[in-house]
This record gives structure tokens, C-alpha cells and sequence, in this order.
């Protein structure tokens, strides 16, 4: 029906991303059924197109369905009800039959603590688009042979595997994806009494809701995560959490309460190394608390505090961990919008430009995003020179990596 309208009125997607405001990227993938549409774009589109409320209307019957579901599946999971992976193998053409033998002298468990070590690698350094489908199939044999009862170590390990692949799938934008997996996480945490599992997936719920700019929920998961059996969590995981809390504030504009979140986790991750830590939160180091940190000034308008965070994440990040290109591509994004809220325009399209051509390496959708953010949020200074390169750089690299 949109893309008819557009037709009709000779409007092409990004003349019209453009009348809006959208960036173009966003509108593409929600017009191709790639990403749901939220009630803004929806009556946006109503009043470009003239459509009489109907797009509002259906937009928001979808959203509707999609939400209930959600809350449904949750439910379910946090329940221990049958999860979304299961559902989906016992309705699915094709499923599989068989499930997945372990790497030869290793046990079951042992197998899938070394998929999880991997794809955490590769994840660092590739981005999820790529990453998603492997694993996704690995996880779905293995459902196999956990319907069939495996020790409870294995159990764990299915789970973290879930919650990797939900992760996948968020880097991926593919979010009704990450929801399910992420679930299948949350009751896989509460079947095997493992309250540092079923808390980090929900953390990750709550990272999701915050990308998709739906705070209130991001709020509500971040809250439920860090109470839940917080004497049983490793202080690793309770940094994590504690990121993720002060994440969500951040965005709802709760100074006070996000500072208090970021300084208890600084806190908990003082005291990493007098308990052992399981290998999913791995990736919480120095670097990504300092980024975390970066994330949340840089959401309440902080600018100078988030410059000095993100700078010493990337300089983190150099000495340390050189390779894991997509988290120095967000950090560089982020670093560029502080400058742009600072007014230094030209610095701020050189780290955007830095960050454009990292990019290519990896494939990320929420990097695209991120990217498309910042070109947009650039609308103000498009007579300025240095805007108009970055923006001519960003459409032929987005162009030639198809993020649209």
C-alpha cells in the first residue's frame, strides 16, 4: 500500500525518508517487512501520503498483536513453560530429526562451551549478520537433544547458546528472532536454577527494548534482571547488570538514577576475580564499562564526560583488544555525535568518516543504524563542506554494502 502511494505521488523512499526525517535505511527495511513500524513513522507516512489515519490504524493493531505476544512469551519462559525454540521446532517444516554430536573427545557440554568461546570471537570481530544462521542451526539440533534430557551442565550451556544467537539476531535487527531466543534463554535460566543466566538474558531483553527506543520496558527488564537473587550473581554479572540499568535511565532522562546505577557498577566490577565467572559475560571488561559509561553520558546530554569515556574505551580498545572492529565502530559513532552536540562539526564528520570506513569490514545492522543516526542528525549543517563529504561517503558506502 506505501510503496503504491509513493508511487503515485513520485515520491521515492528516500525523497521521502527525507520529507520525515527518517533516515533512509530505517524506512527501507520496514517498507521491505524487514523491521515492524512504530505509531511515529506510521502516522508520518499518513500525513506525507495522505492516507486518513489507515496507516496509524494498521500500524498500531500490529504493534498491538506484536507486543501481547511478547509479554506472552516471557511469561511463559520466566514460568518455566515450553520456550519459543521448541514451539517453533514442532511447528516448523522441516525441523530437525537429529541432534548435534560433540567435537570428537569432548562431551556434549564441552562441545557447546567451545561453540560459545567461538562465536564470541568471531562476534567481536565480524558482527552478527553473518553469524546468525550458523549458529541458530547449531542451537536448533541441539534442542534436539535436550528434548531428549541431557545433563544439566549441557542444559546451561543450550542456554547461553540461545542467548548468543539472540544476540546475533539484535546485531542483526532481527528482533522478533532475538525475542524468542532470548526467552528460550530466560526458561532454560529458570528450569536449571540458574539465576545469573535467566538475569543476563533479560538484561539483554532490556538492551533490546533500548535500541528499539521503547524505554519503559527497557526499564522494567533492566529492574527485574539486577533483583533477581542478586546474592547468587557474580560481580561480573552484576556489572553487566548495572550497565544495563543505568542504560535504560539514561534514556528515560533519570540523571540521578543512572549515575547511582553506573557507580554501583564500578562497584561490582572492583571486585571481579574473587569468584569465578561463567564465559558469557566474558565480554564485560574495562573497555566495555568505560563504553557503557560513554553511552549513558552521551544520553543525557553530558558531552564532555561521555568525550573522555569513549576516548578511553577506544584507547582500551587499541592496547588491548585491536581487533574487535564493530565495538570501535560504535564508539567512534558515539564519539562523533558528543562533538556534534559540542558544535565541532568538522571534527565530529572525521570520526564519523573513521568509523564509515571501518565499517566495511563487519557486518552489522545496528552499525548501519548507528551510522544513518548520525547522517541525519547532521541535517542542520548540510551547507557545511565536511557534511556534505561525510553524507556523499555514507551513501555510497551504504549503496555498495547494501544497507538499503
Amino acid at each position: 500500500m506505501v510503496r503504491v502511494s509513493l508511487r503515485e505521488q513520485k515520491l521515492s523512499i528516500r525523497a521521502a525518508s527525507r520529507a520525515m526525517n527518517y533516515d533512509h535505511a530505517f524506512l527501507s527495511r520496514v517498507l521491505s517487512g524487514k523491521q515492524r513500524p512504530s505509531a511515529e513513522l506510521a502516522a508520518s507516512l499518513d500525513a506525507l501520503l495522505g492516507a486518513d489515519g489507515k496507516l496509524t490504524e494498521k500500524a498500531g493493531e500490529l504493534i498491538g498483536n506484536t507486543e501481547e505476544c511478547e509479554s506472552r512469551n516471557i511469561s511463559d519462559s520466566a514460568n518455566g513453560g515450553e520456550g519459543a525454540v521448541f514451539r517453533d521446532l514442532k511447528g516448523m517444516a522441516g525441523a530437525p530429526t537429529l541432534g548435534i554430536s560433540p567435537f570428537d573427545g569432548m562431551a556434549l557440554q564441552e562441545s557447546g562451551e567451545h561453540m560459545l568461546k567461538m562465536f564470541l570471537h568471531l562476534d567481536d570481530e565480524l558482527g552478527g549478520d553473518s553469524l546468525f544462521l550458523p549458529l541458530s542451526r547449531y542451537v536448533s539440533r541441539m534442542a534436539v537433544n535436550v528434548r531428549e534430557k541431557i545433563p544439566s551442565g549441557a542444559l546451561i550451556v543450550f542456554g547461553q547458546l540461545n542467548q548468543m544467537v539472540g544476540w546475533l539476531a539484535l546485531d542483526a535487527n532481527n528482533h522478533a528472532a532475538a525475542r524468542n531466543y532470548f526467552n528460550e534463554a530466560v526458561r532454560v535460566g529458570h528450569e536449571a536454577d540458574n539465576p545469573g543466566l535467566k538475569a543476563s538474558a533479560l538484561a539483554y531483553m532490556s538492551l533490546q527494548e533500548t535500541y528499539r527506543g521503547r524505554q519503559t520496558p527497557a526499564l522494567s527488564f533492566a529492574q527485574e534482571a539486577i533483583t533477581l537473587n542478586s546474592h547468587q550473581l557474580t560481580p561480573l554479572i552484576r556489572t553487566m547488570l548495572g550497565t544495563r540499568l543505568a542504560r535504560a535511565h539514561a534514556c528515560l532522562g533519570n540523571g540521578a538514577s543512572c549515575l547511582k546505577a553506573l557507580d554501583a557498577a564500578r562497584n561490582d566490577f572492583d571486585q571481579v576475580g574473587s569468584l569465578e565467572e561463567p564465559g558469557y559475560v566474558s565480554y564485560v571488561d574495562a573497555i566495555e564499562v568505560a563504553a557503557q559509561e560513554g553511552a549513558c553520558y552521551l544520553d543525557l546530554g553530558m558531552s564532555q564526560k561521555a568525550v573522555t569515556s569513549l576516548t578511553s574505551a577506544i584507547g582500551l580498545l587499541s592496547i588491548h583488544a585491536p581487533n574487535r572492529v564493530r565495538d570501535r565502530v560504535h564508539y567512534l559513532s558515539r564519539l562523533a555525535k558528543c562533538y556534534l552536540l559540542d558544535g565541532e562539526v568538522e571534527q565530529a564528520c572525521q570520526t564519523g568518516s573513521h568509523a564509515l570506513d571501518l565499517s566495511r569490514m563487519i557486518g552489522s545492522a545496528r552499525v548501519a543504524d548507528r551510522l544513518g543516526e548520525f547522517a541525519v542528525s547532521l541535517a542542520p549543517y548540510s551547507g557545511v563542506s565536511s557534511v556534505i563529504d561525510f553524507r556523499e561517503k555514507y551513501r555510497v558506502a551504504a549503496q555498495e554494502l547494501a544497507w538499503f
